[in-house]
């Protein structure tokens, strides 16, 4: 990925692409979660939006949707990537 302007990662292709994580946290039970975005991609496909709204359609806390309680007060955090992070993770 090139140095465009504005750098936008709306779709979990791109995210994935420039390799950049996310993570989530249940704002009821405060669990958090480190998300495989390769696997959302997988699953949900490159074009899937991965903005708040549109991950709260996909993503739920497994552990509130057991005790019946709302599984969707959800809070999600992108992370960059350090440029320790990628030396250790070279791009394909």
């Amino acid at each position: 990925m090139g140095k465009e302007y504005p750098f936008l990662e709306d779709t979990l292709g791109k995210k994935l692409e420039a390799g950049t994580s996310l993570s989530v946290y249940c704002l009821i039970c405060k669990r958090t979660a480190l998300l495989d975005v390769y696997e959302l991609v997988r699953r949900f496909g490159p074009d899937q939006p991965c903005q708040h709204w549109d991950l709260l359609k996909i993503i739920y806390c497994h552990e509130c949707r057991a005790a019946g309680r709302d599984d969707r007060n959800l809070q999600f955090t992108n992370h960059a990537v350090t440029p320790e992070q990628g030396r250790r993770n070279p791009s394909p």
